[in-house]
C-alpha cells in the first residue's frame, strides 16, 4: 500500500467503522440468515426500478409537462424537486435497479456487508422519494418493503425486530381487513370467478376470508409463546397464505414476502422475547413500530368510511379493501368553450380493468365533437386533461376523492378556467347503492385544501337520511 493510499485508509476508518457500528454490519455477516433478508431487500428494490417504475413519465419532468402527476397528499409540491426529463430518469432508474442487483448478489461474496448495507440505505431514500412524488404508486407491498428496510437498517438484535416488523406488519394488514369487504366476505364474493381454485359458493370465501383475517390477527401472536408446534403451524400457515395469495393478488406481494418470512423463520425455536435485555439503541425500532400501529388505526380517528372517502387510509397497510365503482364528471369552462369530460372504472372481476373516458366539447352552447378520450386534449399549448393520469390508476388508488381533487387544482393553477366543476360517485363490492363522494360546482371558488390528517368537509359523508347516498341512475 503506497504512502497515499495509507493516509486515505487512515482517514476513512472512523467513517467506515461508525457505519459498521450503526448498521451492525457484524451481526449480518455472522448469520445467513440476516444475509437472506438483506438480500431479498435489495433483490426488491431491482424489480421495482427496472422493471415496476420503468414508466416513469410521472417521475420526470414529463409529468409536468403532460400534466401526468400526483404527488402524495401530505407532499403536493415534491414535483417541484424533480429536474430529471424522462429518459434521464429511465437511466437513472435502470441504474438504481442494477445497483440492486448487484448488492444482492455481493452479500455471497464479499468479507463485510457494509457495502450492501449503505447500498440498501441508498435505495431506501430514493425509493421513498420516487414513491411519495407519485401516490398512484401507492400499495402495500411498497409500504411493507419501505417499513422493512427501515426496520433493518437502524436495528441491533436485527433478526428479532425484523421479526418484530413480520408482527406488526400482519397485525395491522388483519386491522385494514376489519369492514364487510373481508369480514363478510363482500370483496371476493362481488366477483364471478370469486376465489381462484376454491368452490365458488359465498359461504366458502367469506369463511377464507374470515380465516385469513384470523391468521394475520393471531398468528402474530403465537410468535411469543412457548409452544413450539404452535409457531411452526404458523410459519406454514403464513407460507401456503403467500404462494396462494400469487394467484389471487399477482406476482408483487409474494415476491416480496415469501423470502422473507423463509428467511425470518429459519431456527424459530424460541419465543420471540425470550433472552431480550432493552437497550436505548432499540428506541429506534420501537418507534417505527409505533408510528405504523398508529397509522394502521389511524383511519378510525377519522369520520367516514375510509373506504369511500379514503382519509387516512394510506398511512396504514392498506390491502384490497373493497371492489369500486368509480364514475367521475367534470365540466371545464373557459370562453365560449366547454369541455363535459366522463371517466368510468367499473367493477375489477379478477383481472384489473382500465377506464372509460368520454368526452364533449361545446362551442357558444353548441355540440362540436363528442368523442373516446385515447390522447391529450389540449386548448392551443395548454393539457387541460391527460386520460394516463386517470387510466394509470390501481384499485387501491381510483376511488380516491384525492385523485380527482388534486386533477382540479392543478387545472385551475395551469389552465385559469373561468369555472370548473367535479363530481365523483362510488360503488363498493357489487352493491347497487350508490354514494356522492364530491359535488363542488365551482371549484376554483371553493378553493379547497386537501389535510391528509382530517376530515375534508369538501368531501360528502353518507348516511341514512344524507343525500350524499342514492341509487345510480
Amino acid at each position: 500500500m503506497s504512502k497515499k493510499q495509507s493516509v486515505l485508509h487512515d482517514r476513512l476508518k472512523p467513517v467506515q467503522d461508525w457505519l459498521c457500528g450503526f448498521f451492525r454490519t457484524g451481526e449480518i455477516d455472522r448469520d445467513p440468515r440476516l444475509k437472506m433478508i438483506c438480500a431479498s431487500l435489495l433483490f426488491y428494490y431491482f424489480l421495482t426500478f427496472y422493471y415496476w417504475w420503468q414508466d416513469a413519465v410521472p417521475l420526470s419532468t414529463a409529468g409536468n409537462a403532460l400534466f401526468n402527476y400526483a404527488p402524495a397528499s401530505f407532499f403536493q409540491n415534491i414535483h417541484r424537486l424533480i429536474f430529471l426529463n424522462y429518459d434521464e430518469t429511465r437511466i437513472y432508474l435502470y441504474l438504481l435497479g442494477m445497483i440492486s442487483l448487484l448488492g444482492s448478489i455481493s452479500l455471497f461474496y464479499l468479507r463485510s456487508s457494509l457495502l450492501p448495507a449503505c447500498l440498501l440505505a441508498w435505495l431506501f431514500l430514493n425509493k421513498m422519494f420516487f414513491y411519495l412524488s407519485d401516490f398512484r404508486l401507492f400499495a402495500n407491498y411498497h409500504h411493507f418493503h419501505l417499513f422493512f428496510t427501515l426496520v433493518f437498517l437502524v436495528s441491533q438484535s436485527k433478526l428479532r425486530f425484523f421479526r418484530g416488523a413480520l408482527a406488526v406488519g400482519y397485525l395491522m394488514s388483519a386491522v385494514v381487513k376489519i369492514s364487510p369487504g373481508w369480514l363478510l366476505g363482500e370483496y371476493f364474493n362481488s366477483m364471478v370467478e370469486k376465489l381462484p381454485l376454491l368452490p365458488k359458493a359465498d359461504w366458502v370465501v367469506t369463511s377464507a376470508s374470515v380465516g385469513v383475517f384470523v391468521m394475520e390477527f393471531f398468528g402474530p401472536l403465537c410468535w411469543f409463546t412457548g409452544i413450539t408446534w404452535l409457531r411452526r403451524l404458523t410459519f406454514g400457515a403464513f407460507i401456503l397464505f403467500h404462494v396462494y395469495s400469487g394467484v389471487v393478488v399477482g406476482f408483487w406481494y409474494t415476491t416480496l414476502m415469501l423470502p422473507l418470512v423463509v428467511a425470518a423463520f429459519l431456527r424459530f425455536d424460541h419465543p420471540l422475547q425470550m433472552g431480550y435485555r432493552f437497550a436505548r439503541r432499540d428506541l429506534a425500532a420501537f418507534g417505527i413500530f409505533a408510528l405504523v400501529i398508529l397509522g394502521g388505526f389511524y383511519h378510525f380517528c377519522i369520520p367516514g368510511d375510509a373506504r369511500i372517502t379514503n382519509e387516512g387510509r394510506y398511512f396504514g397497510f392498506f390491502m384490497f379493501d373493497a371492489n369500486r365503482q368509480v364514475r367521475f364528471e367534470t365540466e371545464i369552462h373557459k370562453g365560449n368553450k366547454l369541455w363535459v369530460l366522463q371517466v368510468y372504472r367499473p367493477f375489477r372481476d379478477n383481472d384489473e380493468v382500465s377506464a372509460e373516458i368520454n368526452c364533449k366539447a361545446y362551442e357558444d352552447g353548441v355540440l362540436v365533437k363528442d368523442f373516446s378520450v385515447t390522447s391529450l386534449i389540449l386548448d392551443g399549448n395548454q393539457v387541460i386533461f391527460n386520460p394516463q393520469y386517470f387510466s394509470k390508476t390501481t384499485m387501491r388508488t381510483y376511488g380516491n376523492p384525492y385523485l380527482y381533487y388534486y386533477y382540479a387544482r392543478e387545472l385551475v393553477r395551469r389552465y385559469h378556467p373561468d369555472k370548473v366543476s367535479i363530481r365523483l360517485d362510488v360503488q363498493l363490492d357489487g352493491h347497487s347503492e350508490v354514494v356522492r363522494v364530491l359535488d363542488i360546482s365551482d371549484f376554483a371558488r371553493l378553493n379547497p385544501d386537501y389535510s391528509s390528517f382530517t376530515h375534508n368537509n369538501w368531501i360528502l359523508l353518507p348516511g341514512p337520511d344524507s343525500p350524499a347516498a342514492y341509487r345510480w341512475p
